[in-house]
């Protein structure tokens, strides 16, 4: 196996149960992902700031991590540093397992790094997403205003091990 997939793995919602196949994107694959990015970001903050299509960072894609499903992108997480960067799934991956093992792939790509805490942003206003990190051990740092944007962000944190705080 090389590095850049991992094995199929299994994900689990109830009884259903669906395949994953967490890999690199394919350099003809970077606009599919930009898409997947876009439209989550549509739908989660449309409306929030100003109105769909909102802007996405054209960003390095090509060192994302994919989750595919029947030939499909349905997720992608992205890091730098010790940062998770980005970690988006479509509305119909979500539930089954997708965003966690995208997540614990970001995970142990800034652990691979040497970092002991790896940090990630979120917008405050979106719940769901705090409470997913926050069953997988994040905890908030901080809230601060966004750079550009006229929305309150959390800094999230997760030490690699549990007696930091």
């Amino acid at each position: 196996m090389d590095s850049k997939s991992i094995p199929i793995v299994k994900a689990y919602m109830g009884k259903q149960v669906i395949d994953v196949l967490i890999r690199r994107p394919q350099p003809e694959e970077c606009d599919s992902v930009r898409v997947v990015v876009q439209t989550v970001v549509d739908e989660i903050y449309g409306g929030l700031w100003t109105h769909p299509p909102l802007p996405v960072d054209e960003g390095n894609w090509h060192s994302s991590w994919v989750a595919v499903r029947h030939a499909k992108i349905t997720g992608v997480v992205r890091t730098s540093g010790e940062w998770l960067d980005d970690l988006w799934v479509l509305r119909e991956s979500r539930g089954y397992g997708v965003g966690q093992r995208l997540l614990a792939q970001g995970e142990a790509e800034i652990i691979a790094r040497g970092y002991e805490t790896l940090r990630l942003r979120v917008v405050q206003s979106n719940a769901p997403a705090i409470e997913f990190y926050r069953r997988h051990g994040w905890r908030i740092a901080r809230a601060f205003p966004h750079e550009r944007f006229p929305i309150t962000m959390l800094e999230m944190f997760k030490p690699i091990r549990q007696d930091e705080t």
